[in-house]
């Protein structure tokens, strides 16, 4: 579909909004172009100059020309008889109070109508804008992990935010000012025409070098308007990426060369804004320029035509010429805006779309299955999978889980054991092979469902700025206070909880940092505890905890995985001994299996990666 249909294409279900604003902007137009067509009548009271007999037209003669000339002397008659039967009284002292309430009910109406198409172009602007946002949100929402994980944070934000603000601005200035003002370039040059349509075509010859010089400006200003765009999205990735990581920021003593990237980011994005704003602005002057010569050369030719008495205008008639011509700068300029605006615009609609058009990896059946329950295993079976071709992290890895199970994974740095567990909520996809839950295939259940099984806690724990109540009841809306506590007692987290002046309507802040390490993971543990699920999934849950957090947790750890059936991979060794089957993984396979006394037994890998972490443990 043509972009511009695209983008435009979401104003359909606004279309009677759009029809009342058109409309009003229409009228509002009209309305100022009959104020701009008084100036002449009123120039012609005010001095007592004596006009034609309104309707009088010249002969009509065969030629093209003298019709043309009469048809619009005819139009011209029958505005001003129309002006002429509502001012028109017995002394020009009335005729002038008659001019003036007529000039200001015209104002009153103009003024009404542009009320109304502002009020109802807002409306349409902040649905478009509501809609975008809405629409990428949704969007986010439904692609894979690997999506976010190529992307900059900052980049993805500026999407919903300046991208469609930017984009907003183009559909604004598209629908509101090209209707105002192309129906008040529409309604002043047949004034011009009906007035003198040998000067306005004479006016006419400068048009074709405005036009062609905006064009010029407009494919300058979508090259230029991408880029800013960028750098902006830079700005805000840089702006998250410290914002996060304050603490490490500071610990280093890193605020200078955090400083200086900013700067270096805001000052690209200066300069790639500043080339933007120099192609704009030239547009103006140049536009200006020419349409003021073009008028000033009009105004000598009719003028002195006028003094010397040869002129086909009246002084009335000049004037109100001289006034609709000036008049019609201001659209003329405006509508050369226009494509300078909407090829901003569409700058902006092609990062938007490029969002909604990206591959959905993770996507779910028509109609997917439901399952309700976990009842017999769950089989990983010859899964490879590479976040880059060529770069394989796992390989052929075949094993299963039978319910109730409690099976660790281990290995070494970068082996793949992340990467595995990740497989089974589908946050990817195996590029080769399958994985099933009670010999279900998993791309053929509902998300919700599959992910509905599952609790997982992370090495990483992710909290969001909100009460801890909230955290801890997230999914679970309108869970009962007595539910959340017991979860949050389970986790040994009530203790800790109960000390706080809010008690569970405490603030945890951005990414749970009023709270320490140990707290937040128990706080996370407490969530999957209200949770559960059938299957726990942990990731190194324990690792960075001191000695006093990790005992606690590993406590509420033992109480969460009791009945359930249990993906870990392993760090502590009091989770691994206790362990049904161990998995040992070393550069995406499978190079040992078995329990911990077995694997201790075969003097491989497990026996190294024992020696090495866990001897102090004995």
């Amino acid at each position: 579909m043509n972009l511009y249909t695209r983008t435009f294409s979401v104003l359909k279900p606004y279309w009677k909004q759009l029809v009342i604003a058109s409309g009003s902007a229409a009228l509002h137009a009209i309305f100022s172009g009959l104020l701009v067509w008084m100036f002449g009548p009123l120039l012609m009271v005010l001095f007592q100059i004596d006009s034609p007999v309104s309707g009088t037209t010249e002969t009509v003669s065969p030629d093209v020309v003298n019709q043309v000339s009469s048809t619009l002397s005819g139009i011209k008659g029958v505005i001003n008889d129309w002006i002429n039967q509502i001012v028109v009284a017995d002394s020009r002292r009335d005729m002038l109070a008659n001019f003036c309430w007529l000039a200001l009910s015209i104002v009153i109406a103009k003024n009404v109508f542009l009320y109304l198409q502002g009020f109802f172009m807002a409306f349409v602007q902040q649905s478009v804008i509501r809609s975008f946002r809405n629409r990428l949100f949704e969007k986010y929402q439904r692609l894979s992990l690997g999506y976010f994980h190529r992307r900059q944070t900052g980049q993805i934000i500026s999407r919903v935010t300046n991208d469609v603000m930017v984009l907003n601005d183009a559909i604004d200035i598209g629908f509101n000012r090209l209707v105002t003002d192309s129906v008040m370039v529409i309604v002043l040059s047949s004034f011009l025409f009906i007035l003198s349509w040998k000067l306005t075509l004479l006016s006419m010859i400068v048009m074709p070098v405005v036009f062609g010089f905006i064009w010029f400006v407009g494919r300058k200003l979508r090259k230029y308007s991408a880029r800013s765009q960028e750098k902006m999205a830079d700005v805000n990735s840089i702006l998250e990426e410290v914002i996060n990581n304050i603490r490490i920021v500071k610990a280093f003593s890193m605020e200078q060369f955090e400083i200086r990237k900013f700067f270096r980011a805001t000052s690209e994005f200066f300069k790639a804004l500043l080339r933007m704003t120099r192609i704009r602005h030239l547009a103006s002057p140049i536009n200006d320029t020419l349409a003021t010569l073009a008028g000033v050369f009009i105004l000598l030719y009719a003028g002195v035509r006028i003094i010397e008495g040869t002129g086909e205008l009246t002084a009335g008639d000049f004037m109100t010429f001289v006034v609709a011509m000036l008049s019609l700068i201001k659209p003329v300029k405006s509508l050369s805006q226009v494509h300078i605006k909407v090829q901003e615009g569409m700058a902006a609609a092609e990062r938007v779309f490029e969002v909604l058009d990206a591959a959905e990896d993770i996507q779910e059946q028509s109609q997917p299955r439901i399952l309700e329950t976990f009842q017999d295993s769950i089989c990983y079976e010859l899964i490879s999978f590479a976040y880059n071709k060529n770069e394989p992290v796992l390989s052929d890895i075949s094993f299963d889980v039978k319910c109730g199970e409690v099976v660790a994974i281990v290995g070494p740095s970068g082996a793949g054991k992340s990467t595995l567990l990740d497989l089974l909520p589908r946050f990817y996809d195996p590029d080769k092979g399958r994985i099933s839950i009670d010999d279900h295939d998993i791309r053929t259940m509902s998300l919700r469902s599959l992910r509905g099984l599952m609790g997982i806690v992370t090495q990483e724990t992710y909290l969001f700025n909100d009460t801890i109540r909230n955290n801890i009841a997230y999914g679970s809306n309108g869970m009962a206070t007595d539910r959340v506590i017991e979860a949050a007692t389970m986790a040994n987290a009530h203790e800790f909880i109960s000390e706080f002046e809010d008690g569970y309507d405490t603030l945890v802040g951005n990414r749970g940092v009023m709270l320490s390490g140990g707290q937040r993971q128990r706080i996370a543990i407490a969530r999957a505890l209200l949770k559960d699920p059938q299957v726990l999934i942990f990731d190194e849950a324990t690792s960075a905890l001191d000695t006093e957090s990790e005992l606690l947790v590993q406590e509420a750890i033992d109480r969460l995985m009791t009945n359930r059936t249990v993906l870990v991979i392993a760090h502590r060794l009091s989770t691994i001994k206790n362990a049904d089957r161990i998995l040992v993984i070393d550069k995406g396979h499978i190079v040992e299996l078995g329990n911990h006394a077995e694997l201790l037994s075969q003097n491989g890998l497990y026996r190294k990666l024992y020696d090495m972490q866990f001897r102090e443990e004995q």
